[in-house]
């Protein structure tokens, strides 16, 4: 088997993030999924392209497991061809700025298919002032204050957040809404699972708004992190270490203080009353205020005799890692992070595997990225279409390949 969703048909006609990112989790999982793409192909295909123009990085990653199709669907036949596949499909997923189409619509193609799922993506929504926006995540992000998480140092503004995380964030929830419609499809039948990317940051977000204690100080369980310096690490003899201590008894901190030569200097220090309570790291509520005294003592040490240190006396550590030491670290290597994948087009790629794995029906990556229109005759062959007929299509310009 190829994961627990081996028999599922998914037709992705979406582009971008959201979509392509909610297909892959399905793709990864075992299911069968078809994207679709416009003549044009979708707009992530240039993303992060490093000279190979249809196929950049972004758009590889989100859209492996999955075989491909370039179809003009502003034409009779190319809607004709989609509203076969949709017959044949247990879930379409879909975008508003690509499904504008009523003949692409749930309701068209779900009466066609009485058990079909369609999980449409959003920007904000099928109602109010500012329904049915195309999918773009980073307005919902602005709107919703989500990039004030990312602060790059206080007194500086804001910076740009790394990742999309309104199209992750609903990608993740569609995931979840659609194998939930799933599960119910023989009794319930098919039905629409709407995921908006504004409304999945709100609920992202709610987990810090239910421990917001103290609005005058912007204070609750975490709740500092938006107004507070990052934690860029802690400073040792050769490099940084991520650490926290909130777990330590009194007792172990006390040892810590001394093997990490802060005591008993540090009890005459003017900020003691802050630091005795500090419990270091991201987590805690004065870390920025005193972070130089801890790195007083770690200066003394390096990071893997801090770390024994922190661990020993009851706290946490871990080294502060880039990219490639991260990637090549051993415990990435433990959990299988990366895989070495035959991308058509480019050759050999190392990517990012699924971050689930089931030990009864086995997932991984089947497939790279397709070309554009690679599996046209494939795919149409399975609801009918010859040789020839795709051989036409091609030729009136209704089916596209690069």
């Amino acid at each position: 088997m190829t994961g627990p969703l081996e028999g599922v048909r998914v037709l992705d006609l979406s582009e971008g993030v959201a979509g392509p990112y909610c297909a892959l989790e399905l793709a990864d999982g075992g299911a069968d999924v078809i994207k679709i793409e416009r003549p044009a192909g979708d707009r992530a295909r240039g993303w992060g392209t490093a000279g190979n123009g249809t196929l950049g990085a972004a758009f590889i990653h989100y859209n492996r497991n999955k075989r491909g199709i370039a179809v003009d669907t502003n034409t009779d036949a190319g809607v004709e061809i989609v509203q076969k596949l949709a017959a044949q499909a247990d879930v379409v997923v879909a975008d508003a700025g690509w499904t504008g189409k009523k003949e692409l619509q749930y309701d068209a193609l779900g009466a066609a298919n009485s058990k079909l799922i369609y999980t449409r993506f959003t920007m904000f929504g099928e109602d109010g002032p500012w329904a049915l926006r195309p999918p773009f995540g980073e307005m919902p992000a602005q709107l919703s204050a989500e990039t004030y998480g990312s602060l790059g140092r206080i007194g500086q503004a804001p910076v740009r957040m790394a990742t999309d995380l309104g199209s992750m964030y609903a990608a993740i929830y569609a995931v979840q809404g659609t194998c939930a419609a799933l599960i119910a499809q023989d009794t319930a039948g098919g039905q629409r699972v709407d995921v908006s990317l504004f409304g999945s940051l709100l609920a992202m977000r709610s987990t810090l708004w239910v421990a917001l204690s103290n609005p005058d100080e912007w204070w609750g369980f975490h709740l500092d992190s938006y107004t507070k310096a990052p934690d860029y690490g802690y400073r040792c003899k050769d490099g940084f270490i991520y650490m926290t201590v909130a777990r330590a008894s009194a007792e172990q901190r006390e040892q810590m203080l001394k093997d990490l030569k802060l005591w008993p200097w540090v009890k005459e220090d003017p900020q003691w009353p802050l630091f005795s309570t500090d419990s270091a790291g991201g987590g805690g509520r004065y870390s920025a205020q005193v972070k130089h005294l801890w790195e007083r003592g770690l200066a003394h040490f390096t990071r893997e005799e801090a770390m024994e240190i922190v661990i020993r006396n009851g706290g946490w550590a871990f080294p502060k890692n880039d990219y490639d030491q991260l990637v090549n670290h051993p415990q990435s290597k433990a959990v299988g992070l990366t895989a070495e994948v035959e991308q058509a087009g480019v050759g050999k790629l190392r990517m990012q595997t699924p971050p689930f794995d089931f030990h009864g029906t086995p997932v991984g990556i089947r497939m790279g990225a397709p070309l554009l229109g690679q599996h046209n005759a494939e795919v149409l062959a399975e609801v009918g279409y010859s040789a020839a007929d795709v051989t036409r299509l091609a030729g009136e310009g209704v089916l596209a390949s690069s």
